[in-house]
């Protein structure tokens, strides 16, 4: 631990920039990656609480740097190696291979709420705390999600012990093994941590005796020295100069006092004592009995369990010790365990108060009964893999055999241990154990428990016996389940609830048919405060108040009725408090402590009075709440409402020792609740971390409160006005109700310092928030204040030391828009149009600049762009109605840019307006004329004033992009497309039509193609390099044009892309030299020779020529691995590698994350850095290579990497295997198709990077969408780059199954072990002709007889209901952590949401199971094989007429509800977000789909001629713009061609009703998932699964 860090040094990193900032940048990076482990891996309370509180400084003292962090911690997080080798075991210093594959942001968070769950002591909480509100409240859609959904499973108590003691039960494992891993993980670790010499003493102890029980064991005969071989061991494990020395020493435990007698839970009064007392209990009865092979194991741990920092030995041998007991032992030892276990689930209380019948607080209970649950995982774990295991073993499926280890003469009983351990589960009701984990706030576990019982529950009632629940357990419609039944659905709404899934929630209460009024008023409330519509849920609150409905429940005990009273009462404040009604919270919150003064609860609404007082500045208000109210009578919400109003008001009243006395005591507030929610993941600890970011902001302002007022007002204008202060803001999730914490407690500071204008632009920006969320009323209130706190300024004079950075009359103005705004959101168009215009003289439309200027110097008080703003909103609006003719809308736009002439928006709307006139011409045409120019093309009659709006366009395209970067996916595609459409038209095609073609409108043509050429080039050098490389795929298809000078602009750009960023380029570009076409081949090869002699003229241009030059080699190399067909059979060979012209760490791997931008870099200005700064580079080839055994013999390449900062020596080994200095490796998929085109597949990445982005800029709203707006909606990508027209290296996506081989593995634990229905590798087995026979006969009865309803019935029949699905089992099994498996089956479900909507969008097929994978480490779906797109599968010899894959095994793993619930709320969020971009996807989709180069149709389909491929392209182009504005357009080709037997083909209807996007969705899934649609498919895609 270093703890002489310098921070001025440190600080001095944010003020460099280029190589020299780069490297101090990865040295802050390393300090606090250090650091921060010492976080979670120190014993040493004080050394944990030094090292916090360091943190702390280092990242105030360095925030820029920090922020920056922040911002590219996406990117930070991405996995740049598929294998990572363990820095512990290399000679090389950890550094940017750790960064490569985990951000520091996300660690360090990781980290501190990890460490939040479990630290007790009150100094260290404090320092936490304080160290995540200077981190701040982080959106988690910045941080890198994979390593947020980790922090979980550390944070309760998982370990690699735990789960090397989940896989190695006793029967399976020697003795010596278990006493080994005690010794050197958790004795040694509570020798460490030991706070007293006794404790120390106790674990000495342990120590000694296991080490000569293990020397005994071991062969050791002298008793003087200890065997060589345990001497390795403990060498190996790095602990031998911690515990040799105990080898010689000679501890005596003496048993004076005898172990307690049952029971022990009733009379302990913490988890230490309940445990130690159970577990010595255990060890005693192990011992005296004599019968059992460990007992003397058991009893050299007999000190350790009775000291404190012997706990984690007590809680790896509980299960140990069980299983013993229950094996060895009579029937009272496991009565006692039953009855122990039972009582420390039997929980009667919520609070903080001792529970009833047990002597511990709740916060003690939650150890005991996560103890308790992890004993009853492992036990249940070890009798289910066993049983799985002997059934392998007897149906000769597995080679493995079971290991039975003997020791002191005697084996383990294995057969007896399972069938104990069996009678002890049944014994342990699954209810019981939801309910405990629900109320110590283990929600995610608890609803594990819940779901489990509901499935054992419907298998009961499926049958008395074997056969007869296996033949009823039939799932005749996927979407409609009974898995729910007879299980508390209440508590399952609940548990949702606090999970943050909302829409299976609502399903399920839904599904629960309350009739209970009461109930279900108080359940609406609840939901509709869960998704944020406070205003519904106040509706909601004040129903349930209402005394008449009081009335109607006089039968209900009164202590029912007053807990329903005092919680309604409660909710409607925490409305009013969100909906920013304050007076009314002060009104309420007094009344209603009257009324209920009665009954004692009088006080209980009085801490949101105390909120709205110090948010109101009513100080003396506040003063009576927080003096005459003790804060222990409340829950955790009141406690800290109180203390941080104490703390608000030690600030005004300037009483620094009672300040600083309360800011500790919000934090403790804060901490106790934050502990519960960290267990549930960093959603859930969200609202704290923005207590915690508020309660920092107070802290940091409170040094200008208390200094010298003379310079008080400067201070706090220059704090509040810091570019921190708003980027701090900046990084939280954006609330529309603009009333968390952070925005309520920034406005009471502003009205504390007496500020109103800086009040007033809080006030506005939630205003413009509130609006685009659809909270109309508290937008409106929000601008009215934002008006008032201007207007005060006005009135109140700024003193000279106040100067502000606007006036306010500016500010006015601006109020004034967005109110506008807010009218024409609500309907009110003409209103919103009059107050933009009204005071806008008609006579502006037709001045110049000149004359502009003066008018906005002498006659108004608003800058020229405040007004450019108005015009523009008023102008977009008129568009949309059609107000005004085109003629009035160019002026008006042409007067926006004369006031406002480097706006990027007003460009780019002018250029889509444009744009957009040119289409109006293209609908003119006649049908033929439509396919020559994709929606630009001109007639003849018309031909100078389209060419006109074509010209405009590309120039305000242009202009926009070269002035800002927010609209580049839709501003360069249609650019690009437009220019190498206009510019490839000849003139006869232009005239076709026109009999009077002259030599003027051909001249005129050529002219105006070279006008644009002109145009274009002259952007070249304007536009942003890295704007063009995000359109290199666009580019490089028109390498070849027919235009020569376009052919020349489309060359310069890619040359001058290639020469900017020529490691990255290279890959996009290269394919070009190796290509089948003679000209791609010198343009490619032409391309190169450029960029080179651009490079030449750089400082490190002759490493980059090298780099360039030496590409062709390494090209060409995987080129030949790709041909080369090795031996049938063989899995793999042994390559040459060539040697190449430069070393392999000059080039950047062809890897997703390092080809692709940085997440800033469309979102500033400056181009440095643009793409991710650390990338580990390639040093070697593995000779090795892998033979994939498909049909193309793909081949599996393994390349040794090394940290960038190791790339930078100046020779590295050139060992062809892995070194000390490698970081890791990178594995690559080396192909050649035979049929498909990889192009295609490089080109759906670039579109689903596109889709990414569009769902990580989505914003806020209320209602149902807000909670969906924070789904963690993306598409795993990996780069496909391509070699030749049919060759490609794909990056190998790592810790992937296909969603075959998945279902292959799982088995249902709940049938019996020779049960048709238990295993998924019978629903798999695609070798089994009684099964594929069935299906084919289930789909001639179709296709032959024409009778789709019997086809169907047998379908149902013969398949579905004779092979169930498994999958749900996948997630248990592979997931041993609770909170894990929620995570890796919500990452499922979301994942696959997303898929299917972009499938559908654009029309994805060929979705067999090989093409769906699952990454095992976390769930998510990642599809593969791009070929057949844009509908393609509807061509195919069996036509695939669902829209996506929705089969019954995935609808199992969604959970009990199947589709309902969460993925169709993630579904209807993808569509909604998909429709709403559609402008920026068709942007990307159409020049994909005109993409000459690429053939969309089978090749039995290609044509040749060029106005066949034009109409299939218009055809995609249609119908995926319909699915975008709502049609569902997928048409069965089976209607055709066979006759229905049951009545006539229902024909295609003409026009396709447009659907809602909820109506969509509900489309979607019924077709994908309809049995009809299925029966129809390939027996191949294996549509059952």
């Amino acid at each position: 631990f270093e703890k002489g860090v310098q921070l001025d040094d440190v600080r001095l990193m944010s003020q460099k920039t280029g190589p020299e900032g780069a490297s101090l940048e990865l040295k802050f990076y390393k300090r606090m990656n250090i650091l921060s482990q010492l976080v979670v891996s120190h014993e040493n309370k004080n050394v944990r609480e030094v090292v916090i509180r360091h943190m702390t400084d280092l990242i105030k003292a360095n925030r820029d740097l920090f922020q920056s962090l922040i911002l590219n911690e996406e990117l930070s997080s991405m996995h740049f190696l598929t294998v990572v080798n363990d820095s512990s075991s290399s000679n090389t210093a950890p550094d940017d291979e750790a960064r490569s594959n985990g951000g520091l942001v996300t660690k360090l968070l990781v980290r501190l709420l990890s460490r939040s769950v479990s630290e007790t002591d009150r100094d260290i909480r404090d320092a936490i705390a304080a160290c995540l509100g200077e981190i701040g409240a982080i959106d988690p859609k910045r941080l890198g999600q994979n390593g947020l959904k980790q922090f979980v499973a550390n944070s309760a108590g998982s370990d690699d012990s735990s789960e090397w003691r989940r896989v190695n039960p006793p029967w399976k494992t020697s003795v010596t093994e278990y006493q080994l891993l005690l010794v050197t993980r958790h004795l040694v670790s509570g020798l460490k941590s030991a706070p007293a010499t006794l404790d120390q003493h106790k674990i000495s102890f342990a120590i000694q005796e296991l080490l000569r029980i293990l020397d005994s064991q071991l062969g050791g005969q002298n008793r003087s020295q200890m065997t060589p071989l345990l001497k390795e061991k403990l060498q190996d494990a790095d602990v031998q100069n911690i515990v040799e020395p105990f080898w010689s020493t000679n501890y005596k435990q003496v048993d004076t006092m005898a172990a307690k007698s049952p029971p022990f839970f009733s009379k302990s009064n913490s988890y230490f004592t309940w445990l130690s007392s159970l577990c010595r209990y255990l060890v005693t009865q192990s011992y005296s009995n004599k019968k059992s092979p460990w007992s003397n194991f058991f009893h050299a741990c007999r000190s350790a369990i009775r000291s404190q920092a012997g706990i984690k030995v007590a809680e790896f041998l509980l299960p140990l010790l069980i299983l013993d007991a229950i094996c060895f032992g009579g029937k009272f030892d496991e009565n006692v365990i039953v009855d122990e276990f039972l009582q420390v689930l039997s929980l009667e209380a919520d609070d903080s108060e001792k529970s009833a019948g047990s002597l511990m607080k709740l916060k003690e209970r939650e150890k005991a009964v996560n103890v308790v649950f992890t004993a009853i995982d492992v036990l249940r774990n070890w009798l289910e893999k066993e049983i799985e295991l002997r059934h392998q073993r007897s149906r000769g499926r597995s080679q493995r055999t079971t290991r039975h280890v003997t020791d002191e003469g005697d084996s383990w009983p294995v057969s007896e241990s399972l069938k104990k351990i069996e009678c002890l589960l049944e014994r342990i009701p699954l209810s019981s154990c939801a309910i405990a984990a629900s109320k110590v706030g283990m929600h995610a576990r608890a609803l594990q428990f819940l779901e489990m019982e509901g499935r054992r529950r419907a298998l009961m009632n499926g049958g008395d016996n074997k056969k007869s629940h296996d033949e009823c357990m039939g799932v005749p419609k996927f979407l409609k389940s009974h898995l729910l039944d007879d299980i508390d659905l209440h508590l399952i709404q609940t548990l949702l609830g606090q999970l943050n899934d909302f829409d299976t929630m609502v399903f399920v209460a839904e599904k629960s048919h309350q009739t209970d009024l009461t109930k279900r008023i108080a359940e609406e409330a609840a939901e509709r405060e869960m998704y944020e519509d406070w205003e519904g849920a106040f509706r909601a609150y004040e129903q349930l108040l209402d005394s008449r409905l009081n009335d109607g429940s006089r039968s209900l005990p009164n202590s029912t009725m007053e807990n329903t009273k005092i919680n309604a009462q409660k909710g409607l404040l925490r409305c009013l408090l969100k909906l920013g009604r304050l007076d009314s919270v002060l009104n309420q919150a007094y009344g209603m402590s009257k009324q209920s003064a009665s009954d004692g609860n009088s006080a209980q609404l009085l801490p949101s009075a105390a909120e709205a007082a110090w948010r109101l500045g009513k100080w003396s208000t506040l003063d009576s709440l927080v003096h005459n109210l003790n804060e222990l009578t409340f829950d955790a919400d009141g406690r800290y409402q109180l203390s941080f109003g104490r703390t608000m008001h030690s600030l005004h009243s300037k009483t620094h020792q009672s300040f600083v006395s309360c800011l500790r005591d919000s934090r403790e507030c804060i901490m106790s609740s934050l502990s519960s929610a960290a267990r549930d993941g960093y959603t859930r600890s969200y609202p704290h971390l923005l207590e915690l970011h508020a309660l920092r902001e107070v802290e940091y302002l409170s040094t200008i409160f208390f200094e010298d007022q003379s310079s008080f007002q400067k201070s706090f204008i220059d704090a509040v006005s810091s570019d921190q202060w708003a980027d701090r803001l900046d990084l939280s999730t954006p609330d529309v109700t603009g009333s968390n914490a952070i925005l309520n407690t920034r406005l009471a500071l502003s009205r504390m310092a007496n500020d109103p204008t800086v009040e007033g632009l809080i006030w506005l920006d939630i205003g413009k928030v509130a609006r685009k969320g659809g909270l109309y009323q508290v937008a409106e209130h929000s601008l009215t204040q934002a008006n008032v706190s201007f207007c005060k300024t006005l009135i109140e004079r700024p003193s000279l030391d106040n100067p502000r950075p606007s006036s306010a009359r500016e500010y006015i103005g601006i109020v004034k828009l967005q109110v506008a705004k807010l009218k024409h959101s609500i309907g009110e168009s003409t209103t919103a149009l009059k107050l933009i215009e009204d005071d806008i003289p008609s006579s502006v439309f037709l001045m110049d600049e000149v004359q502009l200027q003066k008018y906005i110097s002498i006659e108004t008080d608003e800058s020229g762009e405040t007004i450019a703003r108005r015009i523009l909103q008023a102008t977009e609006w008129m568009v949309c109605d059609g107000l005004k003719s085109s003629s009035e809308i160019k002026g008006r736009y042409q007067t926006v840019l004369k006031l406002a002439p480097s706006w990027e928006r007003a460009h780019f709307n002018y250029a889509k307006f444009l744009d957009s006139l040119a289409k109006e011409e293209h609908i003119n045409m006649s049908k033929e004329q439509r396919t020559k120019l994709n929606a630009s093309a001109v007639s003849a009659r018309d031909f100078d004033a389209c060419q006109e709006y074509l010209l405009g366009s590309v120039q305000h395209y242009g202009m926009a992009l070269q002035l800002g970067q927010k609209h580049v996916y839709q501003a360069l595609p249609r650019l690009l497309a437009i220019w190498l459409e206009f510019t490839s038209l000849e003139t006869e095609e232009a005239h076709a039509d026109d009999n009077n073609n002259d030599c003027s409108g051909e001249s005129k043509l050529r002219e105006n193609q070279e006008l644009m050429n002109r145009i274009i080039k002259s952007f070249v050098s304007k536009i942003p390099e890295h704007l063009f490389y995000t359109a290199l795929p666009q580019l490089i298809s028109r390498v070849v044009h027919k235009n020569r000078e376009t052919a020349e602009n489309v060359a310069l750009i890619l040359r001058t892309v290639l020469a900017k960023y020529p490691r990255q380029s290279m890959w996009s570009c290269g394919w070009l030299r190796f290509s089948k076409s003679k000209e791609k081949k010198i343009a490619g090869d032409d391309i190169f020779r450029g960029a080179q002699k651009i490079v030449g003229r750089t400082k490190e241009g002759q490493q980059v020529q090298e780099v360039l030059k030496a590409s062709k080699n390494l090209f060409q190399f995987f080129i030949s691995l790709a041909q080369f067909m090795p031996k049938e059979h063989a899995s793999s060979v042994r390559m040459k590698v060539p040697g190449f012209d430069t070393e392999l760490k000059n080039f950047i791997p062809p890897i997703q994350a390092a080809l692709s931008l940085s997440p800033g870099a469309l979102d500033r200005s400056v181009t440095t850095d643009v793409f991710p700064s650390f990338v580990p580079r390639m040093r070697a080839f593995n000779p090795q290579l892998k033979v994939m055994q498909s049909k193309a013999k793909p081949k599996k390449v393994s390349i040794f990497a090394v940290p960038s900062t190791v790339a930078q020596r100046d020779k590295l080994p050139s060992d062809e295997r892995s070194v000390a200095e490698d970081a890791g490796e990178m594995h690559f998929l080396v192909k050649q198709e035979v049929k498909g085109d990889l192009r295609k597949d490089s080109r759906v990445q670039d579109l689903n990077n596109v889709i990414n982005r569009i769902f990580a800029s989505r914003k806020g709203s209320s209602g149902p969408d807000s909670r969906r707006r924070k789904l963690h909606l993306q598409l795993r990508t990996f780069s496909v780059v391509c070699l030749a027209e049919d060759c490609g290296i794909l990056e190998w996506v790592p810790h992937t199954e296909s969603l075959r081989s998945v279902i292959t593995e799982t088995y249902n634990p709940q049938f019996a072990p020779d049960s048709v229905h238990r295993h998924g590798s019978r629903i798999t087995n695609f070798s089994d002709a009684n099964l594929r026979g069935t299906f084919i006969k289930c789909q001639e009865v179709y296709f032959k007889k024409g009778d789709l309803d019997l086809a169907t019935k047998k379908f149902d029949e013969l398949i579905l209901n004779q092979y169930l699905p498994v999958m749900y089992w996948w997630f248990v099994q592979n997931f041993s952590n609770s909170h894990s498996w929620y995570e890796a089956r919500t990452n499922f479900t979301l994942s696959t949401a997303v898929w299917s909507a972009v499938g559908h969008i654009i029309g994805l097929g060929d979705r067999h199971s090989e093409n769906i994978l699952i990454d095992t480490s976390n769930g998510e779906c990642v599809h593969v094989d791009f070929d057949c797109i844009f509908d393609k599968g509807l061509l195919l010899p069996r036509p695939e007429v669902i829209p996506f894959r929705l089969t019954p095994n995935m609808l199992d793993a969604f959970g009990p509800t199947g589709a309902d619930g969460m993925y169709t709320g993630a579904l209807t969020e993808s569509m909604r977000t998909l429709r709403k971009n559609r402008d920026t996807l068709m942007s990307v989709l159409e020049p994909f789909l005109n993409d000459p180069v690429i053939n969309f149709r089978s090749k039995s389909q290609q044509k040749s001629k060029e106005d066949k491929d034009a109409k299939t392209a218009m055809e995609s182009i249609a119908k995926i713009e319909g699915r975008l504005d709502g049609e569902y357009n997928l048409t069965n080709p089976n209607k055709k061609k066979v006759k229905n037997k049951n009545g006539p083909s229902i024909a295609e209807p003409a026009h396709i009703t447009k659907l809602s996007v909820e109506g969509q969705v509900q489309k979607m899934i019924m077709e994908a998932t309809s049995h009809e649609n299925l029966v129809q498919v390939y027996v191949g895609w294996m549509p059952w699964i």
